[in-house]
């Protein structure tokens, strides 16, 4: 029982450091660092503390601009949690701006079902919603 407290204490202080990269906007070594968690999570890591590194490191590639390997990582977060609504707001967010706007508005809907009460999401399917009736009109 130790040594899985002890590795699971190990892991997450290895995503802070990888969080910590992130917050300073150091992408390349973020990426690195989420990469290798990536890696020794698959093996043993909970499926939950998994996802968020796919999710952190999708954020990684949005904002390096790479939006399918975003879309790709926000994926992979969600086959380990589902219920991560933070990495269906992040990939409608993606799909949005790729113009995917029915994928975009499936992903915002299943973000609200899971948090009904964010703003963020309610936002975004405002976004998706005018987007969506200005290019009907045009």
């Amino acid at each position: 029982h130790y040594y899985i407290t002890n590795n699971l204490r190990c892991q997450m202080e290895v995503l802070l450091r990888a969080d910590k990269l992130l917050r300073q906007h150091k992408l390349v070594e973020a990426v690195a660092e989420y990469t290798s968690n990536i890696n020794k999570l698959r093996v043993s890591g909970p499926k939950e503390v998994l996802s968020s590194a796919y999710n952190n490191r999708g954020q990684c590639h949005y904002l390096q601009v790479d939006f399918y390997k975003a879309i790709d990582d926000y994926t992979d977060s969600l086959k380990h949690d589902p219920a991560n609504s933070t990495a269906l707001y992040n990939r409608a967010q993606v799909k949005y701006r790729l113009n995917f706007f029915s994928e975009a508005r499936e992903d915002i809907l299943k973000a609200l079902e899971i948090s009904p009460d964010s703003a963020d999401a309610k936002s975004c399917l405002e976004a998706i919603d005018y987007a969506v009736s200005n290019k009907a009109s045009s």
